[in-house]
């Protein structure tokens, strides 16, 4: 089953997509189960795969984090950057299982940009870039007894206690990932992604990918999208506070431009999460201003409905380091007025 069959299936079972991503599911039509653990196709990921023997040394010189801290027991948030270090992506890295090998989870519209990108440099090593979406598909897994639903149906034992921790089994690839709960990416060989859904969806309510994103949200983590590509820095998405940069790790495309924001001033902009009340849900790269002015002071990365609050979200809103947003803001976007309440992230931005 590859990507496209699976989208198909998910629709045979009652799967509704955004009308801004065709690959976002908006919703079940499904009752909400209070309590339990809840699952969603992970559908607007997409997987990177870099395989052969020179990987490591190809990929830690283009990207922030360092690859020789990967085992086949954790993975690293990580970016590719521009030379001027702007974020080309923005990804997840965790070994393949073939030997010398690594999958990189990224926003599925950047696979291909993101393999284009690197092929120039990658011509000088041994190693393959492809596009693995095919042959890896997402589950999210949280909530109450997440940890015992996930052993169950993949036969593997889970300590919950380590974030970015990975589990192996044979039919997938298993990652602990930050949130409020206990919450795993299972990405799940094609093969067997039918029979891994149908045995979760026994146990588990079928969700919103918003629902999924809202966790991403609380937990402070921005990531690149097509229409962000190239226009961030690493610090402007709060990368050094999420372990997602080395500092002592070497060169790499944009090293120094990162190096230089870290360690002899500060970034101009910065990722804060909100809670926008008034308006339609806000797409990821929309440019929000002040009523009074045209001057753009915040860009969406991320946004989701709040859960048990009508006509509101939560975001996570690139503004200016200057901005004093400890006061609400009115902030627009086109004929749409939000009142836009800062919220606390899970670690100190100082």
């Amino acid at each position: 089953m590859n990507k496209v069959e699976w989208q198909a299936y998910l629709q045979s079972q009652q799967a509704k997509f955004s009308d801004q991503d065709k690959l976002v599911v908006e919703s079940f039509d499904s009752p909400r189960q209070s309590g339990k653990t809840q699952i969603t196709p992970l559908l607007y990921q997409g997987i990177f795969s870099v395989i052969g023997p020179d990987s490591a040394k190809f990929l830690q010189g283009q990207i922030t984090c360092d690859i020789h801290r990967i085992t086949p027991d954790n993975s690293i948030l990580g970016a590719v950057c521009t030379p001027q270090g702007r974020m080309l992506t923005s990804f997840r890295v965790f070994q393949a299982p073939e030997q010398s090998g690594y999958l990189l989870r990224m926003r599925h519209d950047l696979v291909d940009h993101t393999q284009e990108a690197l092929h120039k440099y990658s011509v000088f090593f041994k190693t393959d870039l492809g596009n693995a979406s095919d042959s890896w598909l997402g589950v999210g897994v949280w909530g109450d007894g997440c940890e015992q639903l996930v052993s169950q149906v993949f036969g593997v034992t889970l300590s919950p206690e380590e974030t970015a921790q990975v589990t192996r089994s044979e039919a997938a690839i298993i990652i602990r990932v930050p949130g409020n709960t206990s919450r795993y990416e299972c990405w799940v060989k094609s093969t067997d992604i039918a029979t891994a859904w149908e045995a979760l969806s026994e146990q588990a309510e079928r969700a919103s990918n918003y629902r999924w994103l809202q966790q991403e949200v609380e937990a402070g983590i921005g990531e690149v999208s097509l229409v962000t590509e190239s226009d961030f820095n690493p610090h402007m998405l709060n990368f050094q506070l999420v372990d997602a940069i080395s500092f002592d790790k070497g060169c790499y495309t944009g090293q120094e431009i990162v190096a230089r924001t870290h360690y002899r001033g500060k970034s101009k902009r910065l990722m804060k999460r909100f809670s926008l009340s008034g308006g339609p849900l806000l797409a990821t790269g929309t440019e929000l201003h002040q009523p009074d002015s045209d001057k753009t002071l915040a860009t969406v990365i991320c946004s989701a409905p709040s859960e048990n609050e009508n006509n509101c979200q939560q975001a996570l809103l690139v503004v200016s380091a200057d901005q004093d947003t400890e006061q609400a803001l009115t902030l627009c976007s086109g004929d749409s007025h939000y009142q836009a309440t800062e919220l606390p992230l899970p670690y100190n931005l100082e």
